[in-house]
């Protein structure tokens, strides 16, 4: 009787055995992925060279390349006060005209972001504001001279190639190359080529409100989204502001941009 009891017991586990070795393997394209993990953080700038160190990298690549980069409160003074800061420094990050060495140049400056993973959703919120200059053109007025920023993304990688900038009625310009491996989401004041005088003009920001045009370059501290879409899965990758500005420096557009407390904020 113990012979046959130790049968019974022991079947159904050899059958067992052999039903799990006969399974097919798990097709990939029908596994979940595991939940992408909560990329979101606060960038206040502060310091400027802490943030480099958390991973923000600086890339001028104007045409021709100035003497500015990205400093901190515009250095070596405040261009304005920040919209916040914890520290006793000017806590915001800032880029002027002198990107650029030439008069009527390209501005093309860069801040990018340390490496994340992006998914559709995902939020860019900042804050940023131009500064004005006394106006050459209107008495009692201060204005930009016309400023653009770009928020870009960069979906291909998590490198920081920026491409090549050239003014875009050059026959040297080159849309797929112009931002590199970066692609802009939202641009604040873009330009509008006049054929005529072959310039870029922007929208102005004036103190006179009477002079007020409508799309310009906000004079105060001013909140902007931006929203992460169309990739097809979570994407290790990287965003960026570009200080974009066409026939920009000493004689042309331009004056200088400000970004304080930028947020990224993962989907829920």
């Amino acid at each position: 009787m113990r012979k046959s009891t130790l049968i019974k017991i022991l079947l159904p586990i050899s059958v067992v055995a052999i039903s799990v070795g006969a399974c097919k393997k798990d097709d990939p394209a029908t596994l979940v992925p595991p939940p992408t993990a909560d990329q979101s953080f606060v960038e206040e700038f502060d310091t400027i060279s802490m943030a480099f160190q958390r991973g923000w990298v600086p890339i001028n690549n104007s045409n021709p390349k100035g003497s500015n980069i990205w400093t901190q409160g515009g250095a070596p003074f405040p261009i304005f006060a920040p919209y916040s800061s914890n520290g006793t420094y000017a806590g915001f990050i800032a880029a002027d005209y002198l990107s650029t060495a030439g008069t009527d140049d390209v501005i093309s400056n860069w801040i990018i972001s340390p490496v994340i993973t992006m998914q559709n959703g995902d939020k860019i919120s900042f804050y940023t504001r131009t500064q004005l200059l006394p106006n050459a053109f209107a008495s009692g007025d201060s204005t930009d001279y016309g400023n653009n920023l770009e928020v870009c993304i960069n979906r291909k990688n998590d490198g920081t190639f920026v491409g090549v900038a050239n003014d875009p009625k050059s026959p040297a310009y080159n849309s797929a190359t112009d931002r590199g491996d970066f692609e802009v989401i939202l641009s604040i004041n873009p330009p509008v080529y006049d054929a005529a005088s072959q310039f870029w003009n922007y929208a102005w920001a004036h103190s006179d409100p009477s002079l007020y045009e409508p799309g310009s370059y906000p004079a105060e501290w001013t909140r902007f989204e931006a929203t992460i879409s169309g990739l097809s899965r979570p994407h290790k990758g990287r965003f960026a502001f570009r200080y974009y500005t066409l026939d920009a420096g000493s004689n042309g557009n331009g004056s200088a941009v400000g970004i304080d407390q930028v947020v990224y904020q993962s989907k829920k």
